[in-house]
């Protein structure tokens, strides 16, 4: 009888990636909150969001919500929120 190891493991993936530009302030900028769905990422956001709109003088306001919180956002939400929104939050709940 002959035995046969498997090593499940691979090697990681090198990426090379830039970290976004990030904002100075939020006054006169647009805001963007993204809900992943799950229960109370909704909330969570809300909090954010009056958080902030208390501390700068936020611009606008952007809400969009992820069909399912197990899928990555479509590149029509992405997009949206990139093309839209000077900065954007996303918000996990549970």
């Amino acid at each position: 009888m002959r035995i046969k190891i498997l090593d499940p493991t691979i090697a990681a993936e090198r990426a090379d990636s830039v970290v976004a530009k990030r904002v100075a302030d939020l006054d006169g900028k647009i805001l963007g909150l993204l809900s992943n769905s799950k229960v109370n990422g909704d909330h969570l956001l809300d909090l954010v969001h009056q958080r902030l709109v208390a501390r700068y003088r936020i611009e606008g306001v952007v809400r969009m919500t992820k069909t399912s919180a197990s899928r990555v956002a479509d590149g029509a939400m992405l997009d949206a929120l990139a093309r839209d929104c000077d900065v954007v939050v996303t918000a996990i709940g549970d």
